[in-house]
């Protein structure tokens, strides 16, 4: 492969019929080579890629340890570009194979991040403009001359960042909005600076709040403590007034015995008594009734006793019911505002992580089937809103537009490029037939190659004109936009099987190829056979099927040496 200059990001296209990658940058078609992709029943799914990860020397944890030189990931379950053998023909395992000198240097030339577009025809970039694709936002040099400029306030962009700060915690504060005219890079910058203030607020506040509520909550433990110790004095008192009124009540019913006994006697005996035993008995009769009326109110005494320590229960148990209550209170403050605290601390991490990723390019996704646009940045979701689709029951088109340059050196308006990926064949393919032979394989790959048609850009103009973003969202990605970055449109929604995983970009097959990380297969070891019949031996893999083989292939060989030496055969 001769050494090919570059400008701007690259964008490859494989033809799964030509079995072809074609390379183009910023100025167009680069270089192109052969490729061999998945063979039957282990295809390589159609759809649109991201290089994700790049590795020299990379061993298969899934294919039996096989080596993959040069590889340059696509998924994250298992397809990716690699060096590797060209028969001429799908034969790999769903991998897309490249010679191993071309891999060698073409891994040199791509970044991550760049596209890869896998269809089984593919249409070529075509230079494209459209007002719905996005510009970068002017510096304050730029929209304001030394005479016109005014004195300036922070308080625009402090605002947007409070704003941004707030929507992205949920809470809402009532002010009017930012005046979008006035936004410029420097407004931008103040407002992610006073966005990322906020956010660090909110974690303070959110600590404040879960340190009262874990002092409310030991403060509730202590007070359910206090309460249940009172609970138990309070019942132990009612045990004791019960005992008391237990005890008058049998004293007040003894004495009413012998107030009967003396009553029934001076009824019975009076007359047949002497005046001093009768005097006396009515002497007894009447202490006894003064002390009967002692133990009546004696009795009452402690029934009212009883009745208040039995009050004073219910209120120790009222008293505990409430602690309970308030501790549980407390325990769900607290949990609620760890949990704040929790999100406010990694909101702060998702925004410096996305400070982070602002020198990369952004990548833009908008689904017919979902409606949604979604933008990613360094492979980190940074926002997802709804967008307004023109006949939403009619699929989108599927395009990429590639911002591959500045226009001029403001460096505010791109240059871009619209690329059509269709997921059916337009032209016949030389591969779909698995019962051509192996040679007319070679013999067709090996035939004139036959360069992509161009993308319909009127088509494409047709598409985005259909497509209008939130404001929140063009605004975002207006600070971040530079070459590099990417708009997909399509009918189809994002891999979901893929993008699950940390460390990806919008993968988009068509249709999707439900797919999940596989465990690592076991490579068979090698056990060495005993002589076998015809006096040989041979080393081979644990499979009942390989000493066949063996067998079969040393036949061929055999019939080989008969034809090339007149029939005769020789032994080596």
């Amino acid at each position: 492969m001769p050494s090919a200059k570059t400008e701007g990001p690259l964008l490859m296209l494989i033809s799964l019929n030509q079995q072809r990658m074609y390379v183009y940058d910023g100025n167009g078609f680069v270089l192109q080579t052969r490729v061999s992709s998945g063979r039957a029943g282990h295809e390589t799914p159609v759809g649109i890629y991201s290089i994700l990860e790049k590795k020299v020397d990379h061993t298969s944890n899934i294919y039996l340890d096989a080596k993959m030189p040069h590889m340059q990931r696509l998924t994250m379950t298992g397809i990716a570009l690699h060096g590797g053998v060209i028969p001429g023909y799908p034969a790999s395992g769903g991998c897309v194979r490249l010679p191993f000198d071309f891999a060698r240097r073409f891994f040199n030339m791509t970044d991550i991040n760049q596209r890869v577009v896998i269809a089984p025809d593919v249409n070529a970039p075509a230079l494209f403009d459209h007002p719905r694709l996005f510009s970068a936002l002017p510096s304050v040099a730029q929209t304001e001359t030394g005479g016109d400029r005014a004195e300036r306030t922070d308080r625009t962009a402090i605002q947007a960042g409070v704003d941004a700060a707030e929507a992205l915690l949920g809470v809402t504060s009532a002010h009017a909005a930012t005046d979008p005219a006035a936004r410029t890079q420097e407004t931008a910058a103040e407002a992610r600076r006073a966005e990322r203030q906020a956010l660090v607020d909110a974690v303070a506040t959110a600590g404040e709040r879960r340190t009262a509520a874990a002092e409310g909550e030991a403060a509730a433990q202590r007070a359910i403590t206090d309460a249940k110790a009172a609970a138990k004095a309070r019942r132990s008192d009612a045990k004791a007034a019960d005992r008391a009124a237990a005890a008058a009540k049998a004293a007040l019913r003894s004495q009413e015995r012998d107030l009967k006994k003396i009553t029934a006697r001076l009824a019975k005996t009076a007359s047949r008594m002497r005046a001093d035993e009768l005097e006396a008995l009515r002497a007894s009769e009447t202490a006894e009734r003064d002390r009967l009326a002692g133990l009546t109110q004696e009795v009452q005494r402690t029934a009212d006793a009883a009745k208040a320590a039995d009050a004073a229960v219910k209120a120790a148990d009222g008293a505990i019911a409430k602690a309970a209550n308030d501790l549980q209170a407390a325990k769900a403050e607290t949990k609620t505002a760890a949990a704040a605290e929790t999100a406010a601390t990694k909101a702060v991490a998702a925004f410096d992580r996305r400070e982070q990723n602002r020198g990369l390019p952004v990548s833009v996704f908008v689904s017919s089937a979902t409606g949604l646009v979604q933008v990613r940045q360094g492979f980190e979701p940074v926002i997802e809103a709804q967008a307004a689709i023109e006949n939403p029951d009619v699929p989108l088109d599927t395009f990429i537009f590639s911002a591959v340059d500045w226009k001029d050196e403001s460096k505010t308006d791109l240059r871009w490029q619209a690329t059509e990926v269709n997921e059916y064949s337009t032209s016949f393919s030389s591969f779909e037939d698995e019962s051509v032979s192996y040679s007319r394989k070679k013999t067709k790959a090996a035939g004139s190659v036959r360069m992509p048609s161009g993308t319909d850009t009127d088509r494409a103009a047709r598409t985005l004109a259909r497509i209008k973003l939130p404001k929140a969202v063009t605004d975002r990605i207006a600070e971040v936009v530079k070459p590099g970055s990417t708009l997909i449109v399509s009918s189809y929604d994002v891999s979901r099987s893929e993008t699950k995983y940390a460390g990806t970009d919008f993968i988009v097959q068509m249709p999707e190829v439900v797919a999940k990380i596989s465990k690592p297969t076991p490579r068979p070891k090698p056990v060495q056979v005993v002589e076998d019949d015809g006096g040989s031996s041979c080393f081979f893999f644990c499979s009942p099927y390989s000493s066949n083989k063996s067998k079969e292939r040393d036949k061929l060989r055999d019939r080989k040496r008969e034809r090339t030496s007149g029939g005769k055969s020789s032994v080596w």
